[in-house]
């Protein structure tokens, strides 16, 4: 009896002194199984089934008319103002005379060449028949023929130079304010006015990256200016083909009609771009996924979630257009969502009647 006392007390004294190394273990094996059984049990989500619907959507930019065509009207001479022939603001057709600078001098100078050319020319033929002859040498026949040259290029050099002193409009359109007074004597990069065309404009404008799939050469646009409460048509003329690197936005320009002339090169626009798809792929903006490296969605596939990267569209406050990485039909985790790993089983739970 006594051995069997002195047995019971040895296991319980090797019981105490074994249990600080043994409950460890009990511990981490009892926290993996629950960690396993909370891993393995399916997380509850919701889901859509989508369907292709008619889809508008509003896209607004901000964009600058510009002339489409605009310069300032400079001399390519230094001289005096002789005449002034038009008023601020004045319309001029291509060919019509601006500004002329005294051209007294230089004519003076052409008349002078082209006397001396006459003569020139006269001596040369001379001396060429001579030459023929054999009564002068080819030297002096050659230096009269060089004579005659380079007169006729010094009355070239004057003519143009005459002909500069009358400003020309180089196409169709309005002037601007005048900048210069009867008599000023103006240097060669002097501002005298400026020369635009104002009925036909464009308007350049930015659009993200994102949007690029909604652009087509030719499609319409309207467009909105500070103090009008009419909208302005426009017409996509062109897209750049790179995307800015610094912005990560596409220019693009357009053609505005201005025949009423009440827009102005230089007013700011709101440009409206309006796309209707009639067969959209619209989600919830609570399912979508956005990370730096992409853009994504968790959809079900036989009960297993799988993320799937998208290309998306236009975004609304509730829906985002889905443009690429989906189709109709497919089933998207909309609900739940923190919940769910790729590729891990999932509960559907939606309320009855839905899919």
């Amino acid at each position: 009896m006594k051995k069997a006392i002195a047995a019971i007390v040895l296991v319980a004294v090797a019981g105490v002194v074994a249990w600080p190394k043994i409950s460890p273990l009990l511990s981490e094996e009892t926290v993996e199984t629950a960690g396993n059984e909370a891993r393995d049990r399916a997380p509850a989500v919701k889901t859509v089934r989508l369907e292709a619907v008619p889809f508008e959507s509003r896209l607004t930019f901000n964009g600058t008319l510009v002339a489409d065509s605009a310069i300032d009207i400079k001399s390519e001479l230094r001289g005096k103002i002789a005449n002034i022939a038009f008023t601020d603001g004045q319309r001029v057709e291509a060919g019509e005379l601006i500004v002329s600078i005294e051209s007294g001098e230089l004519a003076a100078e052409l008349s002078s060449v082209r006397e001396q050319l006459t003569l020139a020319e006269t001596n040369a033929e001379r001396l060429q028949n001579l030459f023929s002859s054999g009564s002068v040498t080819a030297s002096e026949r050659d230096d009269a023929v060089s004579r005659r040259e380079v007169l006729k290029a010094e009355e070239r050099r004057l003519a143009v130079r005459l002909e500069k002193t009358k400003l020309l409009a180089p196409f169709s359109g309005t002037l601007g304010l005048r900048e210069v007074s009867l008599g000023d004597l103006i240097e060669a990069d002097t501002l005298i006015t400026t020369l635009q065309t104002i009925e036909d404009l464009k308007v350049d404008f930015s659009v993200p990256e994102r949007y690029q799939a909604l652009l087509e050469v030719g499609m319409s646009l309207s467009l909105w200016v500070a103090g009008y409460d009419q909208s302005f048509s426009a017409r996509v003329r062109a897209i750049s083909p790179r995307v800015d690197i610094n912005t990560r936005t596409i220019m693009v320009r357009a053609d505005v009609a201005n025949s009423e002339r009440k827009l102005l090169p230089g007013n700011y626009a709101r440009v409206e771009l309006i796309n209707r798809d009639e067969a959209a792929l619209l989600v919830p903006s609570v399912a979508v996924l956005q990370s730096l490296e992409d853009v994504s969605v968790f959809t079900v596939q036989d009960g297993v979630a799988v993320r799937t990267e998208v290309k998306t569209g236009v975004r609304s406050d509730s829906q985002v257009q889905i443009l690429q990485g989906l189709k109709v039909g497919d089933e998207v985790i909309t609900q739940g969502i923190q919940s769910v790993r790729d590729g891990q089983r999932v509960d559907i739970r939606n309320a009855a009647g839905t899919s």
